[in-house]
């Protein structure tokens, strides 16, 4: 029997743009391009990254493994300019980089689609090569980002104009399914063979890091696939289980889809406002947390999954995207 292929990992449109930008003040600071570039990760761990240079830009040639990816092999490049402002790193949108035009996403409406952690990293990784004195303005640039955003979902969440800069880890870390579903399957077995009687189901690292936000609890991740765990954990005969994460993923359950990609499954937002008897127009279920309690959410999740699958007991907590509790049943 053949070795099962060993899938390769690759970077996140964040992590190219910050190898782009600190190649760029390199040039600026020494007249000369090095091939590559060290990037810290948000987890501290360094990436060597390589560099590309076109029409007198610096950029990186976005790779994600064996991960499908509408943005393999972009080219992502950074200008770099010096400012008045000691210390400051502003980070702007060029060509090909969205703009948020709806409010609910993590960025402000006007904003380059340049989220949150790719902001940070770039901070970062340029703020220890600033000589004193003086800031910089980064302005990231994506040639074939308006294209690549066609096939993308930023449209439909009002991001225009072009891609993205995304990734909360920096490292695009691919699985094939089968092995996905085994490894939850493992983690709920250690778990059972641990005596833990509480087992929570949780998207992804935001929706375990939130929970913990809540309570010490032993959590599993299960991506997109509520289905697989759910039917693994009755085929061990539990009887309990808790299931946590945004609304606008766990309300999928609810309205009967428990493989919740979205290739799969709906947006859940007209089923939510329905519920709720929300009349305002919300472009995301982010925008709702604002001004609505999930609670008859969590209800209906934990009604559906118990007919679903004969749990005896299902706890629901719903919280948004900066982990506050928007939403909760205990059974």
């Amino acid at each position: 029997m053949s070795e099962e292929k060993k899938l390769k990992t690759g970077i996140t449109t964040g992590t190219a743009a910050t190898a782009a930008a600190k190649g760029a003040l390199i040039k600026i600071l020494k007249g000369v391009i090095p091939d590559k570039v060290d990037v810290v990760l948000p987890d501290k761990r360094i990436l060597e990254i390589p560099l590309i240079l076109k029409n007198d830009m610096v950029g990186v040639k976005k790779w994600s493994g064996d991960d499908p990816d509408v943005t393999d092999g972009i080219e992502i490049f950074a200008k770099v300019d010096f400012t008045k402002d000691d210390g400051v790193v502003q980070i702007k949108g060029g060509e090909g980089v969205g703009v948020a035009t709806k409010p609910g996403l993590q960025i402000k409406v006007g904003e380059a689609a340049i989220n949150p952690a790719p902001r940070r990293m770039i901070e970062e990784n340029l703020k220890p090569l600033l000589p004193e004195g003086v800031g910089v303005k980064v302005t990231i640039i994506v040639p074939d980002g308006l294209k690549i955003a066609e096939k993308t979902f930023n449209s439909r969440l009002g991001i225009v104009g072009g891609i993205s800069i995304i990734g909360t880890t920096g490292i695009v870390k691919p699985m094939s399914l089968e092995a996905l579903i085994q490894t939850i399957k493992c983690e709920i077995d250690v778990l059972l063979a641990s005596k833990v009687k509480d087992i929570w189901l949780v998207p992804g690292n935001i929706g375990e890091k939130c929970l913990k936000v809540f309570m010490d609890i032993e959590t599993v991740i299960v991506s997109n696939y509520f289905e697989d765990a759910l039917s693994y954990l009755r085929e061990r005969q539990v009887e309990k289980v808790g299931i946590a994460g945004h609304p606008g993923k766990i309300a999928k359950l609810a309205m009967g889809y428990f493989n919740t990609h979205s290739k799969n499954s709906p947006q859940a937002n007209s089923y939510i406002k329905n519920v709720l008897n929300v009349d305002d127009d919300f472009n995301t279920v982010e925008e709702i947390c604002d001004k609505y309690c999930f609670d008859k959410i969590a209800e209906e999740v934990s009604k559906k999954v118990k007919e679903r699958y004969g749990f005896s007991k299902v706890n629901v907590i719903l919280f948004d995207m900066k982990c506050r509790l928007v939403g909760k049943f205990y059974d």
